[in-house]
């Protein structure tokens, strides 16, 4: 099931309004790698019905899709020329003003 953090309070609990539209009720210790939640953070989870109503357990991150940047020709004929620049300005100091 996947769903975004509703809330969670400092205590240690709150909620997960789930894709089917349900609230999730969920608590510190039922969270993967003991992770802060933050309201609305996107999470994957199995749930489980108690006498309470639905609880939310192995609650886990949702995986970020992005894509890489790819660098261009010309971002490439920029570093490079920056590289170049910051070499001429080192050599011109050590050189020529460290002799004065």
């Amino acid at each position: 099931m996947k769903g975004t953090v509703a809330q969670f309070g400092t205590k240690g609990y709150g909620f997960i309004t789930g894709d089917d539209g349900e609230k999730y009720f969920v608590h510190q210790k039922n969270i993967y790698n003991k992770s802060r939640l933050r309201a609305d953070t996107r999470v994957v989870f199995s749930t489980e019905n108690s006498d309470k109503g639905l609880v939310a357990v192995n609650v886990k991150l949702e995986k970020q899709k992005t894509e890489p940047i790819a660098l261009t020709d010309a971002s490439i004929k920029a570093m490079f020329l920056l590289l170049f620049i910051m070499q001429v300005v080192v050599l011109y100091k050590v050189f020529f003003l460290s002799a004065t």
